[in-house]
């Protein structure tokens, strides 16, 4: 009976617990259910206009969003008092309010991602960083015509017409007659590297598109069913309100019961680059094959490709040039049924930058002589490296206007017998090449990125340089030297590779990519996703005094893992030199990426380290070599006749007088002399009547020491 009392006092006890609980769950409930945030989304192809209305009882100081996975904002606007919304690698977006966001408010924020999505994440969090409510909103589809986002565009349309500035790059539309209800190509070039550009026919948005880094975009575009015939306004606007305007005819939809036997071709480009999209277009008999047959110089076949027109009998090819194609011209053949027509197309190399010696090897006193083609009429930095990796040689120059490169240096006692690397960069590529002196080169790899820092889940392209047709292994290491990807290619004919480094998953830091052949290999330090505010800075550079041609080693520390941009001015306070460099896990940095040009004044330089909040400085003394050696100091490079060349330098020698000639392409030859004081000489010279127009080679010399110069007679 006891036992039976027991069991009802417990259950009693149970019950009540039960109550109490279902209570507690209903109180909590409506506790959360007060800390609401309403969300909705309206989206128009990569648009987004998303809206917080804030029923909770807290006040929203910071609201963030992201879409997930591999899409990436590329602009954004915010309504006044909300300041800025700033990126992290792209995939975020947080917005910070001047005031709060009260129960009862709401706020719109316009969004544009790369690529189309279906949902956005977002988090809110009071003045106190605290999460008030999060979640993920499917965006509602919305038509071109009653949306929030359109009037919205128009708006931006009309106000980039009257302010905005002209935006300049070229495109072009494949086909080039365009029906309504149709899909046509939209090819542009030479518009700004990565950046967002948004397409209107007249005031409506038909997408957005982002440039590459050679400032091109490949889309397709429709023309909607309902747009009128007759000329419309195809604009394209790009993130800062610049705008560029056409005038375009659209044209009716074609008749596809009406058939065509006209069979043509259009729009073959006269080259294309490795990794590049080949697209030609034409028209042919509707549902007809096209063949497509590519032929070398020597005319034997290559590939053959067979594509179909469409019922309107317009067809369009595109292909992508893999790095297996062969370089140089062909001729590309296309049939349809009993019409034939052949077009010539040259395949480059898509190395922005290539170089080349005039020898691989050479002795001492000859000129060592460097060709090939760059980027046109940019700051090109060289730099020489003996076996032991150490820079001997360094210059900065300009390119060609026609983006032709040709450099000179005269082997002289500072250069030893062995093998030497020539280093060319610019700021968006590089190349090397390799030769001898007194005996052929060794076999080298060489390992160049295109640059210091990488965003979080890009790409990073490593270009080698080395020997030809050999198995090459790519190892990939952390900053604790663990390696976490490896891989192996074959070298190209010419030694020279690129090979895409996917970032995908890797965490922010500093990595190194080794590439490694039979006994010989070379690695490349770069970075992933480093912030650019480190903190403090510490600088030092190795040496306190330097020779004009003499490269700087920076050395210094300041937070881990962050980024800093180096830069070296000159006496007057002007720009010579600037490099990006990072700290690794320890904060240690350095760099050697900078150094005094040939030219250089003599004097006060200084270099600077700075990031986004801090900066240090450290001065350093251009003062004539030590060593015996003649070096030029010409400032200018294309004279008229009668210009006078101010022929002057600094150099140490045991000889009182300067031997100066300047010798014509055809070895007609001026003698002058001028005396060496005070480790400087000067002597102005006259360009006389009667001078043939061509490069002229000026030339000083001790008997001993020499240095060399060109310049351009016009």
């Amino acid at each position: 009976m006891n036992v039976m009392r027991k069991y009802s006092t417990n259950a009693i006890f149970l019950s009540a617990l039960l109550v109490l609980s279902i209570f507690t769950l209903i109180s909590i409930s409506e506790v959360n259910a007060a800390e609401v945030i309403s969300v909705n989304a309206k989206g128009y192809e990569n648009t987004i206009i998303i809206e917080f209305e804030n029923e909770s009882t807290s006040k929203i100081k910071t609201i963030k969003v992201w879409p997930g996975g591999e899409v990436t904002f590329t602009s954004f606007k915010s309504e006044p008092g909300w300041g800025g919304g700033k990126y992290s690698d792209g995939k975020l977006l947080i917005f910070t309010a001047t005031n709060t966001l009260n129960s009862g408010e709401s706020v719109k924020f316009g969004l544009v991602t790369d690529e189309k999505v279906n949902a956005i994440n977002w988090k809110v969090l009071d003045p106190n960083d605290n999460d008030i409510d999060k979640g993920k909103i499917s965006i509602q589809v919305i038509s071109e015509t009653s949306s929030d986002i359109i009037e919205e565009e128009s708006k931006e349309v009309e106000q980039a017409k009257e302010a905005g500035g002209e935006l300049y790059g070229t495109k072009k539309f494949i086909p080039e007659k365009i029906r309504v209800g149709s899909d046509i190509r939209l090819l542009g070039s030479g518009f700004d590297s990565e950046k967002n550009l948004k397409l209107y026919l007249d005031s409506t948005i038909l997408k957005s598109v982002n440039t590459d880094k050679q400032g091109n975009f490949l889309t397709t575009i429709s023309i909607p069913d309902a747009h009128n015939i007759g000329t419309s306004e195809f604009i394209i606007k790009d993130e800062s309100n610049n705008i560029q305007t056409t005038s375009i005819n659209i044209e009716e939809s074609k008749n596809r019961f009406l058939k065509t036997s006209e069979f043509e071709v259009n729009s073959v480009p006269a080259e294309i680059r490795y990794e590049e999209t080949l697209t030609i277009s034409g028209s042919a008999y509707p549902q007809s094959a096209i063949i497509i047959a590519f032929e070398n110089n020597e005319r034997v076949l290559e590939k053959t490709r067979v594509i179909s027109a469409n019922a309107n009998g317009e067809w369009v090819f595109e292909e992508t040039i893999e790095r297996t194609e062969n370089l140089g011209e062909k001729f590309v053949i296309f049939k349809n049924n009993n019409d034939k027509t052949t077009k010539s197309l040259t395949v480059k190399s898509d190395y922005l930058i290539q170089i080349s010696t005039s020898a691989v090897r050479y002795n001492a006193g000859e000129t060592v002589t460097i060709t090939g083609t760059a980027e046109p009429n940019k700051n090109t930095t060289i730099w020489i490296k003996n076996q032991d990796k150490k820079i001997v040689h360094y210059d900065v120059f300009t390119s060609n206007i026609d983006g032709s490169l040709n450099y000179e240096f005269v082997i002289d006692s500072t250069f030893s017998s062995g093998t030497y690397t020539v280093i060319i960069k610019q700021e968006n590529g590089s190349d090397a090449a390799l030769f001898g002196i007194d005996k052929y080169p060794t076999s080298v790899i060489v390992t160049l990125m295109e640059k210091t820092n990488f965003e979080l889940n890009s790409k990073a392209i490593l270009s080698i340089v080395g020997p030809t047709s050999s198995n090459l292994s790519i190892s990939i290491l952390d900053s604790n030297d663990i390696i976490i990807m490896t891989d192996s290619i074959t070298s190209s004919s010419i030694g020279k590779n690129k090979y895409a480094i996917d970032l995908d998953g890797l965490d922010s830091g500093v990595y190194r990519a080794v590439v490694s052949s039979t006994n010989i290999q070379d690695s490349v330090k770069f970075s992933i996703g480093l912030d650019t505010g480190s903190g403090a800075i510490s600088l030092v550079s190795t040496k306190s005094n330097y020779s004009p041609g003499e490269s700087i080693l920076v050395i210094g520390n300041t937070g881990n893992n962050a980024r800093l941009m180096i830069t070296l001015l000159d006496p007057s306070g002007n720009i010579s030199a600037k490099t990006e460099t990072f700290s690794d896990n320890s904060g240690s940095f350095s760099t050697g990426d900078i150094g005094i040009p040939p030219d250089g004044a003599l004097g006060k330089w200084k270099v600077t380290a700075h990031n986004r909040l801090d900066s240090n400085s450290v001065e350093i003394n251009v003062s004539i070599p030590t060593g015996k050696s003649l070096t030029l100091q010409i400032e200018e490079t294309q004279f008229n006749i009668g210009d006078t060349i101010v022929i002057k330098g600094v150099g140490q020698s045991d000889a009182i007088w300067i031997r100066v000639q300047i010798i014509s392409q055809d070895g007609m030859t001026v003698e002058l002399s001028t005396p060496l004081t005070s480790g400087t000489f000067l002597i102005p010279w006259t360009v006389p009547a009667g001078f043939d127009t061509g490069t002229y080679t000026i030339i000083v010399s001790d008997n001993e020491n020499s240095s060399s110069f060109e310049i351009f007679i016009q």
